[in-house]
């Protein structure tokens, strides 16, 4: 999986280096999560593979391609500073996703473009996300976000009662920008891969995971406590970072961050801004003590335009809980610093994190710091039960960690240890599994006087022939 999914999933099991066609159910076998996720990222990515062969990297059909940038001289310029632009409706391909604009007014008619601060994933604010002065890139981010039934309520089916059955993956498209140097007007004069490396560096990290020591214990009076997986059940752990800034930290789920609770907010117990200190109320209580919370927990606020701005707030601890009223008190130490958890209509939610104080792990706003290690055998940050991860040092150059990046970690009580690549009978230092984000170049707008230089590319569908 290369979005953010968070899901209650067993595992990952899809590996493009298999070279697997085909996922084969046989009959009075179980049945898992995983098998059927595997067939759908085989096909996934043949198709998306496909696209990207023919196509390239990025792309539109010539007759109907999307995502052209203009501007209008006369409405969207003001003091001689470009205050919008217009993104044009169609399809454009980026990696081999297919990215759609579209959208119809109120009398069914389609619409032939949007404004930039219409964009539906993409939440912005025409007084407070104003564009850079010219010249400046306009380009598409694009990414794939985990729907459960709290942000799209049709995905439960109510004739079964509204239960919460599978869920979506969404194709995020956003259309950014970043100031150029000036003198540029020409596509041609981007640093293209140079920019990409900044949005998404190789090097965002390295981890290691392991539960049962690399090498055989042989004395019995000196098994280490660490030795081997002692939790009950099976998990899927996921380590994720939450902030990338000054001291990079992360948090840690053993439910891959699965455990959330929709939000009733209303004026009373909104997360306003500047608190330390709020009173929310959950729409629904959990089912059983596994995915519930208990004073002590970290959890966080998080709602839609959070996660599309990858915004980074402290984690919050429950202090209180009040079942007959459904109300989780919350407190921190750090003021907020923007309005995540206020709007009803973003689906805010409350997603619970596993990590906690103890000797040795002072945490900082609720997550744990990350320190890099070279040597194999030290610092290692036990999670719970033996379960063990380290970040290894690169070799190179220092890593750009980035808020959302995260890595999964199944962990079976059949074999008391975790499932992780090995070579030798150690545990290898493993890039982030996601979130993986494709990017592609729109247009570069030079002056306010003149067109944008297109930087989309065409292709055609069919070549004419005469008869």
């Amino acid at each position: 999986m290369s979005g953010e999914f968070r899901g209650d999933f067993t595992r990952d099991t899809f590996d493009p280096r298999n070279n697997f066609l085909r996922v084969l159910m046989q009959q009075g076998r179980v049945q898992i999560d995983a098998d059927w996720n595997e067939q759908v990222s085989i096909l996934l990515h043949y198709l998306q593979t496909l696209a990207e062969d023919l196509i390239g990297p990025y792309g539109g059909p010539a007759n109907r391609s999307g995502f052209q940038i203009t501007f209008d001289s006369q409405k969207d310029v003001k003091d001689n500073k470009i205050q919008k632009f217009q993104i044009s409706t169609g399809n454009y391909y980026v990696n081999g996703i297919l990215c759609q604009n579209s959208k119809i007014d109120e009398q069914g008619n389609e619409i032939t473009s949007i404004s930039y601060y219409e964009q539906k994933d993409y939440p912005l604010n025409e007084d407070q996300d104003e564009l850079p002065d010219v010249p400046f890139l306009v380009y598409l981010d694009v990414w794939e976000r985990h729907i459960t039934y709290i942000e799209n309520e049709r995905i439960r089916e109510v004739a079964l009662g509204g239960a919460d059955t599978a869920s979506r993956s969404q194709v995020v498209w956003q259309v950014k920008v970043t100031e150029l140097e000036a003198g540029i007007t020409k596509c041609t004069d981007i640093q293209w891969n140079n920019l990409v490396e900044k949005w998404q560096s190789p090097n965002r990290g390295l981890l290691k995971a392991k539960a049962k020591e690399d090498q055989q214990q042989t004395d019995a009076c000196i098994i280490s406590p660490h030795a081997r997986y002692r939790g009950a059940e099976n998990q899927l752990y996921r380590v994720e970072i939450h902030s990338h800034e000054a001291g990079t930290t992360f948090k840690w789920s053993r439910e891959n961050g699965s455990v959330v609770f929709p939000l009733d907010i209303d004026s009373s117990n909104s997360a306003a801004t500047g608190s330390t200190s709020v009173s929310v109320k959950l729409k629904q209580w959990w089912r059983d003590e596994r995915f519930g919370l208990v004073v002590g927990d970290w959890v966080e606020i998080v709602d839609d335009d959070s996660i599309l701005h990858q915004w980074v707030e402290p984690l919050w601890k429950v202090d209180k809980i009040e079942p007959d009223n459904f109300l989780v008190t919350l407190k921190r130490e750090t003021e907020s610093r923007c309005t995540v958890g206020q709007n009803p209509k973003k689906h805010p939610q409350l997603r619970r994190w596993d990590q906690k104080e103890k000797s040795g792990v002072n945490l900082v706003d609720g997550a744990v710091p990350i320190v890099e290690v070279k040597v194999n055998d030290e610092n290692w940050i036990t999670l719970e039960d033996g379960v063990q991860i380290q970040f290894q040092k690169s070799s190179s150059e220092k890593h750009s960690y980035r808020t959302g990046d995260y890595w999964l970690i199944p962990v079976r009580t059949a074999t008391d240890d975790v499932e992780w690549p090995q070579l030798n009978g150690k545990p290898v230092a493993m890039s982030p599994h996601g979130i993986v984000h494709y990017y592609a170049p729109l247009a570069v707008i030079g002056n306010v006087s003149s067109s944008p230089e297109d930087c989309r590319r065409q292709f055609k569908l069919f070549d004419t022939i005469d008869s």
